[in-house]
C-alpha cells in the first residue's frame, strides 16, 4: 500500500472551484478545488502550478465554496501516492484554518486535525454495509419461500433440486449463526485496577516474568477492551480508523461496541479487503 503524507499548514490560493461530484451511490459529494500551492519553496517543480485537490468534509467544502479566483487560505494537505496508476498523487484538503483555528472541529482517533474518509475508504464501508444488507435479504427471501402455505414446485424457482438444497443449506447456517450472535453472554470487562494488582502480585514468581511482560500479546489474544480494540485495528495494514470502525458496525462511539471481537474481526476484514482495492481515478 502507498504511503500517505500530510503536509500541515499549506497556503493554497484559488484557480477554480469546480462543481461537487456525488459518490457512494449520491448520498455523499466531494468538491474538486484547482488551486495553487504558495508554500512550496523556490525552485520545486510544482511551484506556480495548479494542481487538482479533492475535498470531502462538510465543513470545509461550505468554506471553499464561496471563495473567489485568488483567494488564499491556510490549509492541511494529505498526499496519497499512486506508483500504480498514470495518475498522479491524490491531493486532499483535509483541515483549513482561520485565524489559526481549524473550520472543521471534528477530531480522529489519533488527534490532530480532522481527516476526512476518501473516496477508497468510502467504497470498502460502503461494501461492507451492502453485503450485511444483500446477506439479510435473502435470508428473508429463503424464509419467506420455506413459510408459504402454497408449495413452490421446484422447476417454478428456476433452479434444480440440488440447488435447492444448497440454498437451504446455506440458510440454515446463516439462522444457527445469527441465533449463536444473539445468544452469545456479554463479555464483562475486568476493572483495570484488578488486573493491575494482579500483574503486580505475579512480578518476580518466575525467572521469565520479566519477559513475558514487555512482549506484546500475541494477536489471538482476546480483545480486552475497546482501547485495546481501536488501538489494534491501527496497526493493521492498512490501518482502520475509529471513525471507519464506528461506521461498520453502527454506532457512534466505540464505547457503544457490545461484542468486541465481533468489531475486531470486521476490522480485520475491512482492511484485507482495502489493502485490495485498486486505485480509482476521479
Amino acid at each position: 500500500m502507498a504511503d500517505n503524507r500530510v503536509f500541515p499548514k499549506q497556503q493554497l490560493e484559488i484557480v477554480q472551484v469546480q462543481e461537487p461530484k456525488a459518490y457512494s451511490g449520491g448520498a455523499k459529494f466531494l468538491l474538486p478545488v484547482m488551486a495553487k500551492n504558495l508554500s512550496l519553496p523556490e525552485g520545486d517543480p510544482g511551484r506556480g502550478k495548479s494542481w487538482k485537490y479533492t475535498v470531502f468534509n462538510q465543513a470545509l467544502q461550505d468554506h471553499i465554496k464561496p471563495l473567489a479566483v485568488g483567494a488564499r487560505f491556510l490549509c492541511d494537505i494529505e498526499e496519497r501516492e499512486r506508483p500504480d496508476s498514470e495518475y498522479g498523487p491524490d491531493r486532499n484538503i483535509v483541515q483549513i484554518y482561520v485565524d489559526g483555528k481549524p473550520v472543521s472541529q471534528k477530531t480522529g482517533g489519533g488527534g490532530g486535525g480532522y481527516r476526512g474518509r476518501s473516496l477508497e475508504e468510502d467504497l470498502i464501508l460502503e461494501g461492507v454495509k451492502r453485503r450485511s444488507i444483500e446477506g439479510q435479504t435473502a435470508i428473508a427471501q429463503v424464509g419467506a419461500v420455506l413459510t408459504c402455505p402454497t408449495p413452490i414446485p421446484g422447476e417454478d424457482l428456476g433452479i434444480d433440486k440440488k440447488a435447492w438444497d444448497r440454498i437451504i443449506g446455506k440458510y440454515w447456517q446463516a439462522v444457527e449463526r445469527s441465533l449463536d450472535n444473539f445468544l452469545a453472554e456479554p463479555k464483562v470487562q475486568e476493572p483495570a485496577s484488578k488486573r493491575d494488582q494482579r500483574a503486580q502480585d505475579t512480578q518476580g514468581k518466575a525467572g521469565t516474568s520479566e519477559k513475558v511482560t514487555k512482549d506484546a500479546p500475541p494477536i489471538t489474544d482476546p480483545i480486552k477492551h475497546v482501547g485495546d480494540l481501536l488501538t489494534r485495528s491501527l496497526k493493521l495494514t492498512p490501518p482502520i480508523s475509529k471513525n471507519d470502525l464506528c461506521v461498520a458496525v453502527n454506532v457512534n462511539d466505540p464505547k457503544e461496541i457490545a461484542d468486541l471481537e465481533a468489531a475486531w474481526k470486521t476490522a480485520q476484514e475491512i482492511s484485507a479487503t482495502k489493502a485490495k482495492l485498486p486505485d480509482i481515478p476521479f
